[in-house]
């Protein structure tokens, strides 16, 4: 999966080096995790670097970003770049402003609805794998 994501030049994010940026509570380079979630305050760079996940996520680059560049490295060794977005082989899915309102979209709007998205089903089949439902009859 992701460990680690540099960015040249995308959006807010110029010169962003992860290596030099994200440090644990000893000082130590960390990594992304198999499920990580991205807060901050207003105007941090959230959006931003969902935007790039999104990308790669449905293989195009979102429009109104001027020459961007980002570097997403896999667990593989594979590379991501806005050059070859389709090289993630894993299904990812963003969570994001763009997410709820293309799928929760009651949220916003009073005739707004709720989309079914595979996610739910992914994540019920990893828990029965792990937890199977055992049948007790008496």
């Amino acid at each position: 999966m992701f460990t680690k994501i540099d960015i040249p030049n995308f959006g807010s994010y110029q010169n962003f080096v992860w290596d030099q940026s994200v440090k644990d509570d000893k000082g130590q380079t960390t990594e992304f995790k198999r499920l990580n979630i991205i807060y901050g305050r207003n105007y941090s760079g959230k959006t931003t670097l969902s935007r790039i996940f999104e990308a790669i996520q449905h293989q195009r680059m979102p429009e109104n970003y001027d020459n961007p560049d980002f570097k997403v490295v896999l667990d593989c060794g594979t590379v991501i770049t806005p050059q070859n977005l389709g090289a993630c082989a894993h299904k990812i899915q963003v969570y994001n402003k763009h997410f709820v309102d293309d799928n929760l979209s009651f949220l916003r709007r009073t005739d707004g609805d709720i989309k079914a998205f595979a996610t739910l089903d992914l994540l019920r089949k990893s828990l029965f794998d792990r937890h199977p439902v055992q049948n007790s009859s008496n």
